[in-house]
């Protein structure tokens, strides 16, 4: 009976696998071949990857405004959204539920509302506030508001914070101190998936970038929707290259997820009761 049920299991697996891969395979066989109308493709050819890095209209300066502009405005809400939370958790817990509220707006926000209601409010501005890029970096930190906080939120979940900062204030450290040394840290894991998934988001993004910057900073999802007039293998050549550069950003995610098992064993000694894991701790604590 068990072996039944493995078979089962195995081949829904296999078809789910077999379904979301289809997609990808199809789009990279079109960007390989140049007549692709048939069961089997034909005319292999690398021009159109060719044509993006050495053409007139290069993609690498557009790729690289893209991981730019996807990960400035992820950084600087985790910033944010670590002191709000820090502050929430020392000195204003009631505030929690608000902040939660709060959060859950911009699901209701569609990126035309968005984009054209900014537009309206700062576009016959002067100064700093007219600054295109500036408004596209804000409406962004608006987009992955949702993402961030309960990725954020749950991988706070995950540890003790307030035993952490006041066993932290026991031995000298102040709770800011603790926090950000020692809580952080321990939850780095958490908040690297946070950012890649928030960052994803927004490397695709062609709504809010078309509206508040078009041309002015073009990103690789207007660069898409131009090439694919022109040319549906060219159009499944940049798709295959967003999908290696997430990837490539995924892969550095996990190699900044090494490293970061001293920071939790520090975080769960403080935890604990002996006076021997509260000495190590305490080094650990100094040390870093």
């Amino acid at each position: 009976m068990q072996k039944k049920q493995a078979w089962f299991s195995n081949a829904i697996l296999f078809i789910l696998s077999f379904i979301l891969v289809l997609p990808l395979f199809a789009t990279l066989l079109n960007s390989f071949f140049r007549d692709f109308t048939s069961m089997i493709p034909k005319g292999f050819t690398l021009a159109f990857y060719a044509e993006l890095f050495t053409g007139e209209n290069q993609i690498l300066p557009v790729l690289l405004r893209t991981v730019v502009i996807a990960i400035v405005p992820t950084v600087i809400l985790l910033f944010l959204l670590l002191l709000a939370m820090y502050a929430i958790q020392v000195h204003f817990p009631k505030l929690d539920k608000y902040l939660d509220i709060l959060s859950k707006i911009p699901y209701g926000i569609q990126g035309v509302i968005l984009a054209v209601s900014i537009l309206s409010l700062y576009s016959g501005r002067g100064g700093i506030l007219s600054n295109r890029v500036l408004l596209l970096t804000c409406a962004y930190a608006i987009i992955i508001l949702p993402y961030m906080y309960q990725g954020i939120k749950n991988a706070l979940v995950t540890i003790e914070v307030m035993p952490i900062l006041e066993a932290a204030e026991i031995l000298g450290a102040s709770k800011v101190y603790a926090y950000f040394r020692i809580v952080v840290p321990s939850i780095t894991k958490g908040l690297l998936a946070t950012m890649l998934l928030s960052t994803a988001i927004l490397f695709g993004d062609f709504v809010l970038v078309n509206i508040l910057a078009g041309s002015y900073y073009k990103t690789i999802g207007i660069f898409l929707n131009e090439i694919r007039g022109s040319s549906g293998h060219s159009a499944s050549a940049v798709s295959v290259i967003m999908f290696v550069a997430v990837l490539l950003l995924s892969f550095g995610v996990n190699k900044l997820n090494k490293g970061t098992e001293m920071k939790q064993k520090s975080a769960k000694a403080i935890k604990s009761g002996s006076s021997k894991e509260k000495e190590h701790a305490k080094h650990e604590l100094y040390r870093v």
